[in-house]
């Protein structure tokens, strides 16, 4: 009993689904990861040239004063990206979920994942308004795209044509030496 425990730890199936579940979650953090430091190295990089920092609704009332300590901003910054990425997650992970499913079957898995990520600038870019292209939130998802095709975990290619090829590897064929 202890030799098919020790086997079954030491065997890691990259097709099996504990590994893909791993990589989809894994997936999901570096898109969430990349996206929010591109999305920060923007605005600080628009704060060094010298842009403003937009004022909120709230301010724009009358008589309604703001002051919020950066001890204070840091527990609400927190909770606005949590709202904010419960929304995208459910799509989020069907989308990586369909791509490590289909990733194992491409010949260039990283191709297709680019083609993948590009998609929401894509979509950004076509819905806005015509004008000044690309946008700003476009340039953030284009490099946020460009992340994560460049580090995305993704699964090993089948080297069969369907799934029952998927079996343990076969020794390579030659001569076989008899047993002494």
């Amino acid at each position: 009993m202890s030799k098919h425990l020790v086997r079954a730890a030491a065997y890691r199936d990259p097709f099996g689904w504990h590994a893909g579940t791993v990589r989809v979650l894994a997936n999901a953090l570096l898109v969430l990861l990349a996206y929010e430091v591109v999305a920060m190295v923007d605005v600080a990089a628009n704060l060094v040239a010298g842009a403003t920092i937009p004022v909120t609704p709230l301010e724009l009332v009358p008589g309604v004063t703001i002051s919020v300590t950066p001890v204070e901003l840091v527990p609400l910054v927190a909770g606005f990206l949590l709202v904010r990425w419960i929304f995208v997650l459910p799509g989020l992970l069907a989308v990586l979920v369909g791509l490590e499913y289909v990733a194992r079957r491409a010949p260039h898995a990283r191709v297709l994942t680019a083609i993948v990520a590009f998609a929401p600038m894509v979509l950004w870019e076509l819905s806005k308004s015509p004008g000044g292209f690309p946008s700003e939130q476009g340039a953030i998802l284009g490099v946020t795209a460009v992340l994560f095709a460049v580090l995305a975990r993704l699964p090993a290619r089948f080297h069969g044509r369907s799934t029952e090829d998927r079996g343990a590897a076969q020794p390579p064929a030659g001569t076989a030496v008899a047993p002494r």
